[in-house]
């Protein structure tokens, strides 16, 4: 009896450390997935010189090709600047509730009288949720764009 208690106790042990092991393995292949898909949007930020019409259906377009459906809140920028979130292919500006990805410019003050340089966030999110629990956390993924001199944006 003493022996096979024990195997039941290294059998539960073993059963626990697999699902770690498995749920660490997916939160990071997801993860790698929403960085890559981060980066391109970013890219195509960069791409089209800021937030326009162009950038915004190409984005989309990407989005939906990639099966992308996460949903988050956007974090307020610290000095209250504009955001946008976009959910379903519909704009909103400073959103309350939760969206597919969100975008605010940041502007920085030229050197020496020099010209000013805008940056572009942007956040997607990649949520953990199990089919019995449903959503436990959702992470966010941001980039942020180099230098752009002269935005060609109609939103900000």
């Amino acid at each position: 009896m003493n022996k096979s208690i024990s195997g039941l106790w290294l059998f539960s042990i073993v059963i626990v450390f697999m699902m770690v092991l498995i749920a660490y393995v997916a939160i990071s292949i997801n993860y790698s997935n929403a960085y890559k898909l981060k980066t391109v949007l970013v890219t195509k930020l960069e791409q089209y010189d800021g937030w326009n019409n162009t950038s915004k259906k190409e984005i989309d377009e990407l989005m939906h090709a990639s099966g992308y459906r996460q949903t988050g809140n956007c974090r307020v920028p610290d000095d209250d600047s504009k955001y946008i979130g976009v959910l379903n292919g519909h704009v909103t500006t400073n959103p309350t509730t939760k969206q597919n990805y969100c975008v605010s410019r940041v502007k920085r003050a030229g050197q020496n009288g020099g010209e000013d340089k805008y940056y572009y966030n942007l956040t997607i999110f990649l949520g953990f949720n199990l089919p019995v629990l449903g959503d436990i956390y959702t992470f966010r993924v941001s980039g942020e764009t180099g230098a752009i001199y002269y935005p060609k944006d109609n939103t900000f």
